[in-house]
C-alpha cells in the first residue's frame, strides 16, 4: 500500500514537472516565432513544436482519466492549463473522450467506413475536411460557439443527433458542464491575451504555428483506429515510435493497451504493452490519407496484423 502511495506520488510529481516543460516549449515557441528575425527556416521549429503538443494532448488525457494528480483541485487545474494550450474547452474534449471508450468502432466513430445507405462521396469529404484539420478546429469552434450560447440552448441541442461522435458526445453533456465550458473559456482567452501581451506574440506567428498544429494532431487522432475490428476495446492498435517520439507522446501510442487498462497510467503503458503486438507508427499514419471505403460484409478482413 506504501510503495503504491510513493509511486503515486512520484507520478503527481513527473507530471507536474511534464506539464511545466510543455508550458516553456510553448511559450518559448510562440515567443521565438514571434520575435526572431531568421528567414524561412525557423518554421522548422514548428516539427518539436507539434511533436510537444501532441504531448499536451497526452496529459489532458491523463488528466480526463483522474491520473494528472491524485488531489482533484490539481488534476482539474492541470487538465485546464493543457487545454489552453491545447486550445479548447477542458470539459468539451474530456466528456468527449470518455464517451469514445464507450462509442468507440460504433457508427458514430466509424470515419473509414460509410454503411449502408451512407454516402461514400460524403463520408470521404467529410473525412478529409476532419483529419487535415478540422477535428481540431471542431474543438476549438465548438469551446467558443458553446462559451458564447446561452447553456440551456446548447442543452437542447444535445438531445439529438447521434449520428458522428460529436453529435453523439453531446447527450452526454449536462447544463452544468455547459456552464463550466464558459467559464473555461473565459479563463483560457484571459491567459492567452495576458500571454500573448507579456511576450509579445504575433498573430500571424501563432496562427501557422497552429495551423501546422492542427493539421499534425488531426491527421493522428484516428491513426490508432483505422480498419480494426468493431469493437470498443479491440478496436484500436499499439504503435511502435522513435524513443524521443514516444516520450513527446507521453506513450500515448501505446492505445490498445490503454483501451485494454484505462487504469494505467502513462508511465506504465510501455512496460505493460506486448512489443510484438505492434505496428510501425509511421505506416499507420500514412494509411490515415486513404479514403473511406463501404464497410465490407466479410468483417473479418478489419482483423489486426502485426509488423
Amino acid at each position: 500500500m506504501q510503495d503504491s502511495a510513493a509511486q503515486s506520488h512520484r507520478f503527481d510529481l513527473a507530471n507536474l514537472f511534464v506539464l511545466a516543460l510543455q508550458t516553456a516549449a510553448w511559450a518559448g515557441t510562440l515567443t521565438w516565432l514571434s520575435n526572431t528575425g531568421a528567414g524561412p527556416l525557423k518554421w522548422l521549429i514548428l516539427i518539436p513544436f507539434c511533436l510537444v503538443m501532441q504531448g499536451v494532448f497526452s496529459m489532458m488525457h491523463e488528466t480526463f482519466h483522474g491520473f494528472g494528480h491524485r488531489r482533484a483541485s490539481a488534476n482539474y487545474t492541470m487538465m485546464w492549463w493543457a487545454s489552453t494550450m491545447f486550445g479548447a474547452s477542458a470539459t468539451l474534449i474530456h466528456v468527449n473522450h470518455l464517451g469514445h471508450h464507450v462509442r468507440n468502432r460504433t457508427r458514430a466513430e466509424r470515419a473509414d467506413f460509410a454503411d449502408v445507405g451512407e454516402s461514400l462521396l460524403r463520408k470521404r469529404i467529410e473525412y478529409y475536411a476532419a483529419v487535415l484539420g478540422g477535428i481540431w478546429l471542431g474543438g476549438f469552434v465548438g469551446s467558443v460557439v458553446l462559451a458564447l450560447l446561452p447553456a440551456g440552448v446548447a442543452s437542447n441541442w444535445s438531445k439529438r443527433g447521434d449520428d458522428n461522435t460529436y453529435a453523439a458526445a453531446f447527450k452526454d453533456f449536462s447544463l452544468r458542464d455547459f456552464r463550466r465550458i464558459r467559464l473555461e473559456v473565459i479563463a483560457g482567452a484571459a491567459a492567452w491575451l495576458l500571454a500573448g501581451w507579456l511576450l509579445d506574440w504575433k498573430p500571424a506567428a501563432v496562427m501557422i504555428a497552429y495551423a501546422a498544429f492542427a493539421f499534425s494532431w488531426s491527421s493522428l487522432q484516428w491513426v490508432y483506429h483505422m480498419r480494426t475490428p468493431l469493437d470498443a476495446v479491440e478496436g484500436t492498435y499499439n504503435m511502435r515510435a522513435p524513443i524521443l517520439v514516444r516520450w513527446a507522446f507521453l506513450n500515448f501510442n501505446y492505445n490498445l493497451t490503454h483501451h485494454r487498462l484505462p487504469a494505467l497510467r502513462w508511465q506504465q503503458l510501455h512496460t505493460a504493452s506486448n512489443a510484438a503486438e505492434t505496428r510501425p507508427l509511421w505506416f499507420g499514419w500514412l494509411q490515415i490519407f486513404l479514403p473511406p471505403q463501404q464497410l465490407p460484409d466479410d468483417l473479418a478482413q478489419l482483423d489486426k496484423t502485426y509488423f
